[in-house]
């Protein structure tokens, strides 16, 4: 490895290390596996990815092939981040806003950024990317295109492909093209180049022609699915307008290294009103969801009794909780909402109709906030499920691998008392909490993964969860892609036609495998397995490189 990092020293105007304690850094994410690169390159410009991509492009024509693994922040919870060649790390170098134009609210940026300073620059002039995950303050927005990521917010403004209007993308090969969508006219002159941006235009068009019938029939472009390449649904539509821009996003990195973007931002608005309801019956609070997504909030948060009571059980304290709980009375579950209308009048009309409505369904604590040091208190709330993920028995681990999943909103009733049976069959609680507006949910179950037993047990129960999620016409795949960790059990469920043709759109634009090999790829089991960490009973939020 010393030979090539020092050819790549040699060739780019960015950084290039074999460091033991820089490869460690980078050998975790936050996910629940492991793997150390060979070396990581810290680019300053997009040649310098351009060059990393074609030698080992050209080494992988001689039969050596090289992954090489683009990375944000590394909070990625699939694995996607990880690899075992070349890791490109973006953050250092890479994180300039360039340029932003008000009156088309577009933003154009690098992949290094991170969304917390991005949208802090766009609020203080009124806009926000509202895709952002849970992770604002330190992911990059570059990690949340390769995943397509949603949000807590993502459920009334969508997930982030939404919000991409164009891309520079440095290919399996080193050249590097700009997407966006082009006319009839335009797609024949990009299929008309003689370079390999002609090949890939040509072979994709050539796909969805020949794959017509099954991606109608099985690729909702609509639905909440990151898995495989499901986007190529998006790519053609029925002008003949063509955009490779939705294939890009979401897919994780295995098609190609986005090194700029183009964003189109949302209006922001900094006043809000949040209205919380803690409910002594389930059936209650999920008799209350259809009206809390007809008031269309912009924020919509359910958090189980489970949540409540393993974060009360690790210390962590709220007025709103106590109130609930007075007298011993028993709190099934709460519903935090958040309004963000422009117009103060709407926003309380909003909070006083949703009152209104949960009093009838005999709510056991309602309380509402309109200033702002009232919403910070109240949306504090949020933080119990941190602090019911944190294990206080030694060992205990609540891996991310549950997490994510939507559920077709008049099927979720159904889903829960599932989940409830399939716990009780795996002697295991299924903690959960998530968004109403978009019905994605993130489940919590805590395993101690120092033992073989207990890791075949969550690999076990996965398995027949992500069934669950399908019988009840879910996704299990709905925040983010299934990078290594998720793609054995979702290949599985994608069954042989559409992993043939995710095979042939990976096969368009990296013959060779050798961007981010492993991710988004066909893999038995064994090989999730054999990367899963050691140290798995302390992750924190440390624990992984940002």
């Amino acid at each position: 490895m010393s030979k090539i990092a020092h050819y790549l020293n040699e060739h780019i105007l960015g950084d290039v290390t074999t460091d033991v304690a820089a490869r460690k850094l980078l050998s975790k994410d936050a996910s629940i596996l492991t793997i150390t690169p060979d070396l990581v390159v810290y680019p300053r410009v997009t040649n310098d990815i351009r060059k990393i991509t074609r030698f080992t492009h050209q080494l992988a024509e001689k039969g050596h092939v090289m992954s090489v693994t683009a990375r944000g922040a590394g909070t990625d919870q699939t694995g996607a981040a990880l690899g075992g060649g070349i890791v490109v790390s973006t953050p250092a170098y890479m994180n300039r806003i360039f340029e932003f134009d008000s009156k088309q609210r577009l933003v154009r940026l690098q992949p290094g950024v991170t969304f917390g300073a991005l949208n802090s620059a766009l609020r203080l002039q009124g806009y926000h990317i509202p895709s952002a995950p849970e992770s604002e303050q330190y992911s990059t927005v570059g990690g949340a295109v390769a995943n397509n990521s949603i949000g807590p917010v993502s459920g009334a403004y969508g997930p982030m492909g939404d919000y991409v209007e164009e891309l520079e993308v440095v290919l399996s090969n080193g050249d590097a093209i700009q997407t966006r969508r082009l006319s009839k006219r335009e797609l024949n002159k990009k299929k008309g180049l003689q370079t390999f941006e002609g090949d890939i235009y040509r072979a994709i068009d050539n796909l969805i022609s020949d794959n017509q019938s099954l991606i109608d029939n099985k690729l909702d472009p609509e639905e909440l699915d990151n898995s495989g390449y499901s986007s190529i649904a998006k790519v053609k539509d029925a002008s003949g307008g063509f955009d490779l821009t939705p294939l890009f996003v979401g897919s994780q990195g295995t098609l190609g290294i986005v090194s700029e973007m183009i964003l189109k931002a949302e209006f922001y608005n900094a006043e809000q009103s949040v209205v919380a309801i803690a409910f002594s019956s389930s059936q209650d609070m999920n008799d209350i969801l259809d009206d809390v997504r007809k008031l269309e909030p912009e924020y919509a948060a359910l958090f189980d009794s489970e949540i409540l009571r393993l974060a009360i059980a690790n210390g962590k304290r709220h007025s709103f909780i106590a109130e609930a709980t007075k007298e011993k009375k028993k709190v099934a579950g709460i519903i935090l909402c958040r309004f963000a209308d422009f117009s103060e009048r709407s926003r309380k009309r909003k909070v006083k109709k949703l009152t209104k409505i949960a009093n009838k369904l005999n709510a056991a604590y309602i309380e509402s906030a309109f200033t702002q040091d009232e919403v910070d208190e109240l949306m504090a709330l949020e933080s119990f499920v941190q602090a019911a993920r944190q294990s206080s028995t030694k060992d205990m681990v609540s891996p991310s691998l549950f997490r994510g999943v939507h559920i077709p909103a008049g099927r979720f009733e159904e889903f829960t008392n599932s989940i409830k049976n399939l716990a009780t069959d795996h002697k295991i609680s299924l903690p959960f909490y998530g968004s109403v507006n978009d019905s994605v949910y993130h489940f919590w179950p805590q395993f101690n993964l120092r033992t073989v037993a207990s890791k075949q047990k969550m690999l076990k129960l996965y398995d027949a969860f992500v069934d669950s999620v399908v019988a009840h016409g879910g996704s299990p795949i709905a925040e983010s892609g299934e990078g290594r960790l998720k793609t054995p059990f979702i290949s599985k469920q994608n069954g042989a036609e559409l992993n043939e043709l995710y095979s042939k759109i990976r096969a368009i634009f990296d013959p060779h495998k050798n961007l981010n090999t492993g991710v988004k790829d066909t893999a038995e089991l064994r090989s999730v397995v054999a990367h899963l960490r050691s140290d798995l009973g302390t992750i924190t939020q440390e624990s992984f490189g940002r």
